[in-house]
């Protein structure tokens, strides 16, 4: 609709001009002054079908066009953002795994002792032998004594460590709440997805009704324009006075600004959905076909929207998982049993001779006292809780917005009959006026009033009809029967 500050300016002007009607009837006899050769220029160009619409001739883009490049690789990066966001929920399923799967490590060492250490050790198998002793005694003596390194000045040592959890109940809750966390994800990611298409559909509906704007200044500038011409030569002949033709000059530069007003509103729709499915090539929108809004009872349609929104299913699937994180945290009470594997190769052989040890241990693990369990068994239950609250709330929510989309709904349809029933008595209007004013029995101030009407009625139908499209739009999202079912 016009502005009211710009109507409220023309209709001001308009009546300071009438004020001043006797003083210039005296100029009547005048010669007109001609308009300004740029202007006229400036006037011809606008009014041009073929080029009053920026880039008329830019191949069409259609509403699933822009949906299908948005969902391109490089397209929305928005939905790129989503796209990422699941790929990092499947991530921490592999992280969750983790705590099951063994764990190897291995280490290699060098170092430098201050001093050896080597220890003389007789050999076993070599026997003993049965020799006197200095008082008479009978002495073990080895056949043979060995060197036994036990500590080289500079010692090598390679070890390969294996650990591996057999038993270890929170560690099973968590994979479960990692696998249901990818489902919750992708339902809240698909719920994004729509909610970013909802603004790019809003944004394109936006465009369409920016260029039936267009249209609707464009006529409205050359009916200023044939009526200033008609203006001009009733004055020409001494039919009126000045005024009448100032005003009609006054009247075609308020709608010219309007046509401006009209483009620039239709080039900044074009930017946003350039950007939102990322193109820089030009295009031009066309008017999609009819939103048929979903159909039923207050009550069935608010039974669908908390039955079908994908939001509050993964609310719902949020507070199983924070079930669950409950009894993951009960059972960090419970012990651990876990295996452990030990390969050691070291550069001497120590008292077994031997280079290379194993080992294994099966391991039992208590915890005796830790505090921080029992902390995170009190954060799992505030978060429980928290995640029933956020539920509820969101299906509250859901319920609301289902009604007010309803009744938004029912407003803009009731506005589009009166838009459209206040549109064609003012258009009848306006040219009854114009014919009177061209028989001589209605003022020009008549005329300006009358085609002002017209403008802001054509303009409230475009404004309705677009207000009823998105609030059908709006009834669609709010059931959860707006875009896809499944993003990913």
């Amino acid at each position: 609709m016009i502005p009211d500050r710009s109507w409220k300016r023309s209709l001001a002007l308009a009546s300071a001009v009438a004020l001043l009607a006797p003083g210039l009837a005296a100029a009547q006899e005048a010669e007109a002054p001609p308009p300004a050769p740029e202007a006229t220029e400036r006037l011809e160009l606008l009014i041009d079908p073929d080029q009053i619409v920026p880039d008329a001739d830019a191949p069409v883009l259609t509403l699933e066009e822009a949906v299908r490049r948005a969902e391109l690789p490089g397209g929305s990066l928005d939905l790129e953002v989503l796209r990422q966001r699941f790929e990092q929920a499947n991530v921490n399923v592999d992280r969750a795994w983790a705590a099951l799967l063994p764990v190897v490590r291995a280490t290699a060492a060098y170092t430098r002792n201050s001093v050896g250490a080597i220890v003389p050790f007789p050999n076993f198998e070599a026997g003993f032998s049965q020799q006197p002793g200095p008082d008479g005694s009978t002495l073990l003596i080895p056949n043979e004594v060995m060197e036994i390194e036990v500590q080289p000045e500079n010692m090598w040592t390679a070890q390969i460590q294996a650990t591996m959890p057999i038993l270890a109940m929170p560690a099973y809750y968590g994979i479960a709440n990692a696998k249901q966390a990818v489902e919750a994800t992708a339902k809240s990611l698909t719920f994004a997805r729509n909610e970013v298409i909802f603004g790019l559909t809003q944004a394109y509906y936006g465009g369409v009704a920016s260029k039936r704007l267009i249209e609707v200044s464009a006529a409205q500038l050359a009916s200023a324009r044939e009526q200033e011409r008609v203006a001009q030569a009733r004055f020409e002949v001494g039919e009126i006075p000045k005024v009448g033709y100032l005003r009609a000059a006054v009247q075609r530069a308020s709608f010219e600004q309007n046509l401006v007003r009209a483009q620039n509103a239709y080039v900044s729709a074009k930017l946003a959905i350039a950007a939102l499915i990322g193109t820089d090539e030009p295009f031009t929108v066309v008017a999609p076909p009819p939103v048929e809004p979903p159909t039923g009872s207050i009550e069935s349609l608010v039974q669908a929207g908390l039955e079908g929104r994908q939001d509050l299913a993964a609310q719902r699937d949020a507070v199983e998982i924070a079930e669950r994180a409950v009894k993951a945290a009960y059972w960090q009470f419970a012990p651990v049993l876990a295996a452990n594997g030990t390969y050691t190769w070291t550069n001497f052989g120590g008292f077994t001779g031997e280079n290379s040890t194993w080992a294994v241990t099966i391991s039992a693990i208590f915890t005796i006292f830790d505090w921080s369990r029992y902390a995170d068994l009190d954060q799992a239950k505030s978060q429980l809780a928290q995640s029933r609250a956020e539920r509820e709330n969101l299906a509250r929510t859901v319920v609301r917005e289902v009604k007010t989309a309803l009744l938004e709904l029912e407003s803009a349809r009731a506005n589009l009959l009166t838009a459209e029933e206040g549109a064609r008595l003012a258009a009848e209007s306006a040219e009854l006026v114009r014919a009177q004013y061209e028989a001589g029995a209605a003022t020009y101030l008549d005329v300006t009033d009358a085609a002002a009407t017209q403008y802001a009625a054509d303009v409230s139908v475009v404004t309705e009809q677009l207000n009823t499209q998105v609030a059908a739009l709006r009834l669609a999202r709010a059931i959860g029967r707006f875009g896809v079912e499944r993003f990913f």
